[in-house]
């Protein structure tokens, strides 16, 4: 021990001895020496040179050159989303990033439309890119890859510039060469940070009405593309097409006519709820009266939800651009609902809400009554669809023509294997539990709990519209023989051709352009003598996914199979979780064998 403590003490010593000198030798010095820093110019990840700076001075601004490119600037991000300022002091070690653009550019052969959503007559029209016609496509010069494109926003309008529905080449936000007039109002705003590859593709919001022109400049020969990206595959690589040389400019006209008297109304969203799905019916729209919107809706317990809103101008609808989600409540009703990291609402506990949204203040509250909860009941099909059936009467109470619960406690209820006739009608009545009759309408003795019409009805296809003039009964366009299936929590109605063959996908996360999407690239073929569906495709690691069923050839979702439908644990597979998750890339062969007790899926590396 004494030993340690005489080696310990001639250590401080000799660190105090050291002290000293370098004391002395800076006493000697007289001033501290000046830190350097070293500047790095590249060229993607090419060092074109290096510099030393002193703290406090600036670096050299220098202009390189390269075969077959015109030098574009500097830059201080390898995104280029800012250039580098060459008057900022150097005070640490600095990478600064050239911008290249080919010397001569192919002649650019796209076609840009607007695509977006809000209250003005062209976005009403687009509602993101439903619609694409002639007075939504940019002007292209003669000869030079600009477009130009004049238009009337109105304040929160939505938009962006893309090449097709699909989504392909967007252009949004991030390609904006300002926001702010010249007197710093702001004009425009976006959801993401400008120069994040992500702002590239986000929305271009108005925050000030008026009468604008865009005029976006290509650089066809310099796309790239986001190939880390983790949705990103070869089928949907136009997706990810970025351009930094790619610029948006703008002008103000002036200002535009008022807008006509707009409607907007609020809808629920959820997970359950409406299972994600727009569903624009009364069991999910908010009741408004002189600015205040109202909705009692039972959910269950976890359900994520949102809500949606829907513009009218005259007969016109559309999508609008306002969501009300967590960062509307006001603190009390935060005790009956948790929040998703999307500021998605989520449901504590199962019951009834009661939302109240006042517009002025943008503020939403939420009651709750654990209490509450729908009444048990009966769900027939009434129409004018069978044979020898007197038109709206004789269905109800028959048991032909009763749903039933698929499995108890579910609330899903089917009919299957039911004969339409062209022309007919149909929709889904229900009635308290166990009722024989419907009693008298407004009395204590009626026993009708809801009526579901063409409002509910989801992926209908060619097969099925409302009859119309107000008239929202399902109306048969294609006479044949169907399954009618009813959620009851959703209160939503799909309808399934029996003998159309479904087609069915992989979706996961490297689907779609941001990934969980149907993706044509990721379509399964159906093998009749075998009646299963499979693909072939290369898998990377955490890729995450499942299969989804459709409802005949239509791209809504019959069914979703994933990790618990798989046979054993497939090497390189982890099917822990509720989708199935790859731990060894390779290519492989997924087959799903769907049958009327579920589904079977097998994951196999290729042969």
């Amino acid at each position: 021990m004494k030993r340690s403590v005489r080696s310990i003490g001639i250590l401080v010593a000799l660190a105090m001895s050291m002290s000293c000198v370098v004391a002395l030798a800076a006493c000697g010095r007289g001033e501290p020496e000046t830190a350097e820093y070293i500047v790095t110019y590249y060229d993607g990840t090419e060092v074109l040179k290096r510099e030393t700076v002193k703290s406090g001075e600036t670096a050299t601004e220098w202009t390189p050159e390269k075969a077959d490119y015109t030098f574009e600037g500097w830059y201080a991000t390898p995104n280029f989303s800012h250039e580098f300022k060459f008057d900022k002091a150097i005070t640490q070690d600095t990478s600064v990033f050239s911008q290249w653009a080919s010397a001569t550019q192919s002649t650019d052969t796209r076609v840009y439309y607007i695509v977006g959503s809000g209250t003005s007559p062209i976005l009403r029209a687009s509602d993101w890119g439903k619609v694409l016609n002639e007075d939504m496509k940019m002007q292209k010069a003669s000869n030079k890859n600009e477009y130009t494109y004049t238009v009337d926003l109105q304040e929160n309008d939505e938009f962006q510039f893309a090449i097709n529905d699909s989504w392909h080449n967007q252009r949004g936000v991030g390609y904006m060469t300002a926001l702010k007039l010249a007197d710093e109002t702001e004009a425009f705003s976006g959801t993401g940070t400008i120069g994040d590859n992500s702002a590239y593709r986000m929305n271009i919001k108005c925050e000030l009405s008026g009468n604008y022109t865009f005029t976006l400049t290509t650089h066809p020969d310099d796309d790239t593309y986001e190939t880390t990206h983790p949705q990103y595959t070869e089928a949907n690589k136009e997706a990810f097409n970025i351009n930094s040389l790619d610029k948006i400019s703008w002008k103000r006209n002036g200002d535009v006519s008022e807008v006509g008297d707009v409607v907007t109304d609020y809808y629920i969203k959820g997970a359950g709820i409406t299972d994600w799905k727009d569903m624009y019916n009364a069991a999910t729209k908010m009741i408004g009266n002189n600015g205040v919107y109202t909705l009692e809706v039972y959910l269950k317990a976890n359900d994520e939800f949102m809500f949606t809103s829907l513009n009218t101008v005259g007969s016109e609808v559309s999508t609008g651009t306002e969501y009300l989600r967590a960062t509307n409540l006001d603190e009390a009703s935060k005790a009956f609902l948790d929040k998703k990291q999307n500021e998605n609402m989520v449901a504590k506990a199962t019951g009834t809400y009661t939302f109240t949204y006042t517009k002025s203040t943008g503020v939403l509250t939420a009651t709750f009554d654990a209490e509450k909860a729908p009444a048990a009941a009966d769900y027939y099909i009434d129409g004018t669809f069978a044979e020898g059936v007197t038109d709206w009467s004789g269905y109800c109470f028959n048991s032909q023509f009763k749903l039933t619960e698929t499995t108890a406690g579910s609330g899903i209820y089917q009919l299957k294997n039911v004969t339409f006739k062209a022309d007919s009608q149909f929709v889904i009545q229900a009635f308290k539990a166990g009722s024989t009759e419907k009693g008298e309408w407004n009395t204590p003795g009626y026993n009708g709990l809801g009526s579901y019409n063409f409002t509910y009805l989801f992926g209908a296809g060619d097969n099925f519209q409302a009859v119309g003039g107000g008239n929202n009964n399902v109306k048969v366009i294609a006479a044949g023989e169907y399954n009618i299936k009813f959620d009851s929590y959703a209160k939503m109605i799909t309808v399934e051709d029996v003998n159309a063959l479904s087609d069915a996908y992989i979706v996961g996360s490297m689907t779609g352009e941001k990934g969980w999407k149907v993706d044509a690239a990721w379509k399964m073929t159906y093998d009749a003598e075998t009646a299963a569906y499979s693909i072939t495709k290369d898998f990377a690691v955490d890729d995450d996914f499942g299969v989804r069923v459709m409802i005949g050839a239509t791209t809504e979702q019959k069914a979703w199979y994933a990790a618990s439908a798989v046979s054993g644990t497939p090497a390189g597979f982890d099917v822990s979780g509720s989708n199935i998750k790859c731990t060894t890339a390779g290519r492989y062969t997924v087959t799903c064998k769907v049958t009327e007790a579920g589904a079977t899926i097998t994951v196999a590396a290729a042969q």
